[in-house]
């Protein structure tokens, strides 16, 4: 018996009885369809993450910091650990010697400053950098452009930088200006700066600033923040706090390290945790969060997976009740020709197109629930259809056509053995 003449007999077959096989089929595509629906719920909780974690700051952007051991500070176990490793210029000069770093900057933060825009003052912070590098870095500007290593009094500011809040208990009221920070692009802006001197009184500096552009949303801090210059937001803080800083002792608070694309981030990572600086990246907590879901993923695919078992039984239970409906064909054919092989693989065929069958349909049915459950969560979550609960992947889709069809396959090999092994004299005197 050729191939195709025993997958047309196993078809025949297969639809003598079509409610039995129906309902069998129904049990294939009921298992199916959870497994996809299970683990696309937790391929869609880490893609929503995973891109909302890799908007916040970018993931080729490292932050370093001088690590607490190296600042002289008293460890747990007691004592005081060596001051020999310090955030200053020589240590910046190594970070540019490893491979895949583009640049780095060291960074200082001012708070407590105001801008003065149309007689309205705003809250800001200011974040200093090195604008040598500034066209380096993975900052870039919605308008304007950013500042030239020259341009001492330039800043870009953040999308949300004339946002104020307003303080109602635990939470927060964001509230935006009227004027867009890109209705400033080209103007001076007034920083105001204040102290309080050794005599307890109010002294305040304004600093002009001149505005070249606006930052594109980082989802981090420099989104309410003025991106300055280095040395000049160092000037700012050492008037505002009237202590000259000591970057060759004491070393930067923080330095951020640009590399070359995200392939190299735990490599460049490594290499600067091996200098005794702490290193924190967005790379990392994406790393951790992919081991969380793919335990996730196994844990409701297995859940899914529970379906799919009880169709495999129903498959054995379909396959074996053929057996003694058709007994007496299974002897007939066998004198007439029919070897083993053929019955066994006859048998193999017909369950392993229940599986396939199911798998296929199973397919179809969780295409169409998880765009009616992103859909449902849309209106519920966000107003609208563009969340993402539910995300299915190709591999995903390939992996459970592939399962179905073993899992039917494995379940009619012990029935096609029972049959190929029937006694031909018994098979047909039976009735």
């Amino acid at each position: 018996m050729n191939k195709q003449e025993l997958l047309r007999l196993s078809w025949e077959n297969l639809w003598r009885m079509k409610f039995r096989t129906i309902l069998t089929i129904i049990g294939v595509v009921i298992g199916t369809s959870s497994i996809i629906v299970m683990v696309s719920i937790g391929t869609g909780a880490q893609k929503s993450i995973t891109d909302e974690l890799s908007g916040i700051g970018s993931i080729t952007t490292l932050q370093v910091y001088q690590d607490l051991s190296s600042m002289g500070v008293t460890s747990m176990g007691g004592g005081k650990t060596d001051d020999k490793l310090i955030l200053n210029d020589d240590a910046i000069k190594d970070l540019k010697k490893i491979d895949g770093v583009v640049t780095v900057t060291p960074v200082v933060n001012l708070s407590g400053a105001n801008i003065e825009v149309k007689r309205e003052q705003y809250g800001v912070s200011l974040m200093g950098v090195d604008y040598g590098v500034l066209k380096d870095m993975r900052y870039e500007t919605t308008s304007g452009r950013k500042p030239g290593s020259n341009d001492k009094n330039s800043v870009i500011l953040g999308k949300d930088v004339l946002t104020s809040f307003t303080y109602t208990g635990a939470s927060a009221q964001a509230e935006k200006s009227e004027i867009k920070p890109e209705d400033l692009i080209g103007q001076n802006v007034n920083l105001i700066i204040r102290r309080t001197n050794e005599n307890g009184e109010e002294e305040i500096k304004n600093q002009k600033l001149r505005v070249t552009g606006v930052l594109e949303s980082t989802g981090g801090n420099e989104d309410y923040a003025i991106i300055a210059d280095y040395q000049l937001v160092t000037d700012l803080n050492e008037w505002q706090t009237g202590k000259k800083a000591n970057v060759k002792k004491q070393g930067y608070t923080q330095v951020l390290v640009t590399v070359e694309d995200s392939s190299v981030v735990n490599e460049v990572t490594s290499e600067i945790e091996t200098m005794s600086f702490t290193v924190f990246s967005m790379q990392q907590i994406l790393d951790s969060m992919g081991s969380v879901f793919q335990m996730l993923q196994i844990l409701l695919g297995g859940i899914g997976g529970v379906a799919l078992l009880v169709a495999c039984i129903g498959i054995v239970n379909t396959m074996t009740m053929s057996i003694y409906e058709r007994t007496k064909e299974i002897g007939i054919m066998k004198v007439i020709g029919a070897s083993i092989t053929d019955i066994r693989n006859m048998f193999i065929a017909e369950s392993t197109m229940i599986g396939l069958i199911g798998g296929m349909v199973g397919i179809v049915i969780s295409l169409l629930l998880s765009v009616l459950i992103n859909l449902i969560a849309g209106l519920f979550i966000g107003g609208g259809g563009g969340v993402t609960i539910s995300y299915i992947t190709p591999g995903l889709v390939l992996f459970a056509l592939v399962f179905s069809a073993l899992v039917g396959l494995l379940s009619g090999v012990r029935p096609a053995i029972k049959a190929a092994n029937l006694s031909s004299l018994d098979a047909i005197r039976s009735e």
